[in-house]
């Protein structure tokens, strides 16, 4: 796991030994779904590499591109569910192979 060539945790030698104690690294395959809508949500991921593309789906059934999670980033849809213990207002996606960190 590479969390020392992501910028935001080569400051923290504390964090990313505690990140890597207490997560679970899972890599996902290029158009693989990382999280459905109104799923629980059960853990906040963090992009190690790779890319996830974020969507909605509107009334009418059309799907919105909201935001892409880029590596060092996370999701605020799932830090706002995990929070609220709440499920999925957003569907994840990844865009290419992709390593996350839960």
């Amino acid at each position: 796991m590479e969390l020392n060539n992501i910028a935001e945790f080569q400051s923290s030698p504390e964090i990313r030994e505690k990140l890597l104690l207490f997560g679970t690294l899972k890599k996902f395959s290029e158009e693989e779904i990382v999280l459905n809508e109104n799923a629980f949500i059960k853990a906040i991921p963090i992009v190690l590499s790779g890319t996830i593309r974020v969507m909605r789906t509107d009334e009418d059934g059309r799907e919105l591109l909201l935001y892409y999670i880029k590596p060092g980033e996370s999701c605020i849809m799932s830090f706002l569910g995990g929070i609220h213990s709440d499920t999925s207002k957003v569907k994840a996606i990844a865009e290419e192979p992709t390593e996350l960190l839960f």
